[in-house]
């Protein structure tokens, strides 16, 4: 007898001939098993297909006058090549494929080569020679990591430009690093900056062997948490403005998922020891909280956080799920958020498409208090780089949690 089972209702591309299992087993559990496997392989199809299409589209090797291969979009000086990099490690790590493994170091030592011999071509507006917006510090985080393994004069420049920019950033009077956001709005610290900054220090500390580049980290993540957490609504407002003494702006999916990855980050560098271990994991755990109850019945989280008839938003549901499914393995989180964290999974393996693309993503965005805003002009994306990156993680945290939660 021949049938078909079908492991996604969504796609014709997940199924498994009977005949097959049979063929290949001779006990019923063994079938069991294969289906397990099979259904399990299933759910990670795309979540592999995402990560073999950047691994395909990343440019690599030497690149010399007579080999000049051409940058892609995964080459560039972006934060968001820096998530999809941490996405990509995670996922050789619980893989073992190794072009995934090594994925970060060709990525970065092509960017390198190609910076010192072509100049600011993949860069954009001299974002990495020149920043001038805390925004703009790209794969920083990578170099330092990597400077340690191998060292590097590109990565010893484009630390220094970045220190140089921090170095010359406004701050409040409390010494946190802020923007200066215009005339009339005055300096104000953005909820974004925070994963700009945080992930840098945690690996220059490392770099250096210096614990103040880490408790800069931790006096910056307590600060933000301060300023912008909202104990009524158990959210993160987007911005505080100096000149309104408050905060401005919606509850900005994203933005709160910026200051979730930045601390679910920080966590991992914080000795158990640290005298300020305690208070950073209570923020995180008081974040994930308020988080838990402003998730859809499909298991996505929505562009404005507290608007449920705002778009449902990738990006921001990849980073909650991630982070909790982090704080999971991590043991920060008890093994009831898993449930939570597998119906976010779920959810944003709903919203891959047919070309195995991410949609419903949010493009780069500021703040604003008009929902028109996050509505209209940032409608959603299809396979926007802010969404990969935080899905690849996603995924990678869960195959690591599914195989506890297995057993």
């Amino acid at each position: 007898m021949t049938f078909k089972m079908i492991i996604s209702s969504k796609q014709k591309r997940n199924y498994i001939n009977a005949r097959t299992v049979t063929d290949c087993l001779s006990s019923f559990g063994g079938v069991l098993l294969l289906l397990f496997v099979c259904i399990s392989s299933a759910q990670a199809d795309p979540l592999i297909k995402i990560a073999d299409d950047v691994v395909s589209q990343t440019a690599v090797g030497e690149p010399t006058a007579k080999n000049k291969p051409n940058p892609t979009r995964y080459n560039l000086w972006m934060y968001q090549n820096f998530m999809i990099m941490e996405g990509m490690d995670a996922l050789g790590e619980v893989t073992g494929k190794e072009s995934y493994r090594n994925y970060t170091k060709r990525s970065i030592d092509f960017f390198a080569a190609y910076q010192s011999k072509f100049g600011d071509s993949m860069t954009g507006p001299k974002q990495y020679s020149k920043p001038n917006q805390l925004w703009q510090t790209g794969m920083v985080a990578t170099f330092a990591e990597h400077h340690k393994m191998r060292p590097n004069p590109e990565f010893v420049r484009g630390m220094k430009t970045v220190d140089d920019l921090f170095a010359n950033a406004p701050t409040f009077d409390d010494g946190v690093l802020v923007r200066n956001k215009s005339k009339k709005r005055g300096l104000g610290l953005q909820i974004d900056d925070l994963y700009m900054m945080v992930p840098y220090w945690c690996r220059k500390a490392e770099l250096l062997e210096d614990s103040k580049w880490l408790d800069r980290a931790i006096e910056e993540t307590l600060h933000y948490f301060d300023y912008l957490w909202d104990q009524e609504d158990k959210l993160m407002n987007p911005l505080w403005l100096q000149k309104r003494k408050g905060p401005y702006g919606l509850y900005w999916g994203r933005g709160n998922g910026w200051y979730l990855m930045a601390i679910t980050d920080l966590l991992t560098f914080i000795p158990q020891d640290h005298p300020k271990r305690t208070e950073v994991l209570n923020d995180y755990r008081t974040f994930i909280n308020g988080i838990l109850a402003r998730q859809g019945d499909e298991g996505l989280w929505y562009q404005i956080l507290d608007k449920p008839d705002s778009y449902q938003e990738t990006s921001c549901s990849g980073m909650f799920t991630y982070c909790i499914l982090k704080g999971i393995n991590k043991g920060w989180l008890e093994d009831s958020f898993f449930k939570v964290a597998k119906k976010g999974w779920h959810g944003l393996l709903s919203v891959v498409n047919d070309n195995d693309e991410l949609t419903g993503v949010c493009p780069g965005s500021d703040i604003s208090e008009d929902p028109n805003y996050y509505l209209k002009i940032k409608a959603p994306k299809t396979h926007d780089q802010h969404g990969i990156g935080p899905f690849l993680l996603a995924g990678a945290a869960y195959l690591q949690a599914n195989k506890k939660f297995r057993k």
